[in-house]
């Protein structure tokens, strides 16, 4: 058994996640408008039903996608940081490099140089958002039980 409680810590890092990740996705809907594209436009065919569930089926994707990296992230990198400025700076970094992972996947890659800035803008707000509320290490050991 490790010294560091491996599920509070990835339970705070899920919580810190799904906030972020609503973080995520107001900073690219809104970027999207800004910048002239349809921002439903890549979810289109999970609704099937219309725009209202086109828009839920985004917003699913996005909460479940930022709640597994806020997860994954607290879990398996969360737990060696223990001075808040480098957690804050490699869950920024580790948001952008999941964003260029995903957008690489998905073959996002070739679209408009300014939808591209716009979701690295989001990236980077929620990694600073994920890594202002993970815990750092002293928060998250394990107590001994006093005799």
């Amino acid at each position: 058994m490790t010294e560091v409680n491996g599920l509070r810590l990835a339970y705070r890092g899920l919580v810190a996640g799904l906030a972020a990740g609503w973080v995520w996705l107001a900073i690219a809907l809104a970027g999207m408008l800004a910048i002239g594209v349809d921002p439903i436009s890549a979810v289109r065919n999970l609704g099937h039903s219309g725009p209202a569930w086109d828009a839920i089926a985004a917003v699913a994707v996005a909460q479940v996608t930022a709640g597994l990296v806020g997860l994954l992230f607290a879990y398996f990198f969360g737990r060696y940081f223990t001075i808040r400025t480098t957690l804050a700076v490699s869950a920024t970094a580790f948001a952008l490099l999941a964003w260029l992972a995903a957008a690489n996947l998905a073959g996002t890659g070739t679209q408009r140089w300014s939808l591209q800035m716009v979701l690295a803008v989001a990236s980077l707000a929620y990694g600073a958002m994920l890594g202002s509320a993970i815990p750092v290490r002293g928060e998250v050991l394990r107590r001994a039980d006093a005799d």
